[in-house]
């Protein structure tokens, strides 16, 4: 994780910049939310990021993904059965 992008929340965890803000972006992610974005630190990104999964990824559920999907104006993600989920950095702009 680039120390550049991120502050310290604990010890042992930090916050990507922007996460934090009223209305929250995360720096590293590139694009227009709504159209197209990704992760432009995907392969290093937070354990944070690592941990949170996109509704139905794993074939649950997640509210948080919706909230943070709804803060944006965006409907949450439906339950897809017999075809692929899409990539975990591109479901916000899905």
């Amino acid at each position: 994780m680039p120390d550049e992008l991120v502050s310290s929340i604990s010890p042992s965890r930090v916050a990507m910049l922007g996460t934090d803000c009223k209305s929250p972006r995360c720096t590293a992610l590139v694009g227009e939310v709504g159209t197209a974005v990704s992760c432009s630190i995907y392969e290093q990104r937070s354990s944070t990021c690592r941990e949170f999964d996109a509704s139905w990824a794993d074939g649950q559920h997640n509210p948080d993904c919706d909230a943070a999907r709804a803060a944006f104006g965006l409907l949450p993600i439906e339950r897809v059965t017999g075809a692929e989920v899409p990539p975990a950095e591109s479901v916000i702009a899905a």
